[in-house]
């Protein structure tokens, strides 16, 4: 929006007559750069679209900033709104509604609601320009943005004001000899495309295919990480980090792994304890075999060491020659 504005400001002041000429589509910022053009045309099958300001966060917020950001947006609306208002016939609270509303216009309807001046006949052709563009860092043809954003009754619109007997050369939105193909429509424009050699093109050919395979690597990726967190206990910290990023494998797997790397370990400290024990001389050490508690022979023994201790004090008495 701010880029929006510097380039409606450095039109503005120039001093060339400057016309704008929509093919295609003007949606968003794009409409307050039209708005400084001393012509404005539209094809009749173009687009023009006008809404509210938004804003992306990433973060953690206090509410406090929250605050300053919507009055922030406000006032940006705000800006548009005197823009539109200079080109527009009609009120602040007119152009703020339709805001709102998100208002789509189709050719004559833009002229109509003050957006542009006339209507030309130019269609849209399979332009390098129109074959590629970026939308918040994804590569679109304007067919399929429209197809992807471009609510149903405008896009019908669109394509009923598409059709021309020259469409058959490679125009957009033919929509003679359509044939139905998985949930869009394939005209025979599309058999002439070109053949997909890279992610890039293939993004720009199917581009909700392409965002449902890079939702779905998400969240697998995030399920296997989760994992992997659950029986991390016990792992070294080296090795989760391995089977995390570098050398990427699932839990299933890594606790294999840690199972068989634990028996080894296991199997090494036995032998190692075995060698020590048998380098320590233990065993040669031995032992008296203990045969149990019998009370006879406790008698016995108990009588000869009472005889032997008297035997012992005869033999010391000096009376005894």
């Amino acid at each position: 929006m701010f880029a929006a504005n510097a380039i409606y400001s450095a039109l503005v002041m120039n001093k060339a007559t400057i016309t704008g000429t929509i093919i295609g589509i003007c949606a968003s910022a794009a409409t307050i750069v039209l708005m400084a053009c001393e012509s404005r045309r539209i094809a009749k099958n173009a687009i023009l679209m006008a809404h509210n300001p938004s804003v992306t966060l990433w973060g953690s917020y206090e509410a406090e900033e929250l605050l300053k950001l919507a009055e922030v947006t406000n006032q940006v609306k705000k800006s548009i709104v005197t823009a539109y208002m200079e080109r527009l016939d009609k009120t602040e609270e007119e152009i703020s509604q339709l805001m709102d509303e998100e208002s789509w216009y189709v050719g004559q309807e833009a002229v109509d609601a003050g957006f542009c001046d006339t209507v030309i006949e130019a269609e849209f052709q399979n332009s390098a320009l129109l074959q590629k563009f970026m939308v918040n860092g994804v590569l679109y043809s304007f067919k399929n943005y429209v197809e992807t954003f471009v609510p149903d009754n405008i896009r019908r619109k669109v394509q009923a004001l598409s059709v021309t007997q020259q469409k058959r050369t490679g125009t957009f939105f033919d929509t003679s000899n359509t044939t139905q193909k998985g949930n869009g429509m394939m005209g025979e424009n599309e058999k002439g495309m070109p053949a997909i050699t890279d992610a890039a093109g293939l993004k720009v050919a199917y581009p909700q295919l392409c965002a449902q395979i890079a939702s779905d690597a998400v969240s697998a990726e995030r399920e296997r990480l989760k994992a992997i967190d659950e029986i991390a206990r016990g792992i070294p910290e080296e090795v989760l980090m391995k089977a995390r990023y570098e050398e990427p494998v699932s839990a299933a797997d890594l606790a294999l792994a840690q199972m068989k790397a634990n028996n080894a370990a296991g199997q090494q400290f036995l032998t190692e304890m075995v060698q020590e024990l048998r380098s320590s001389g233990a065993g040669a050490v031995g032992a008296e075999p203990n045969t149990g508690y019998d009370p006879q022979e406790q008698k016995k023994v108990e009588n000869a060491q009472k005889v032997a201790g008297f035997a012992a004090k005869l033999k010391a008495d000096k009376r005894r020659g």
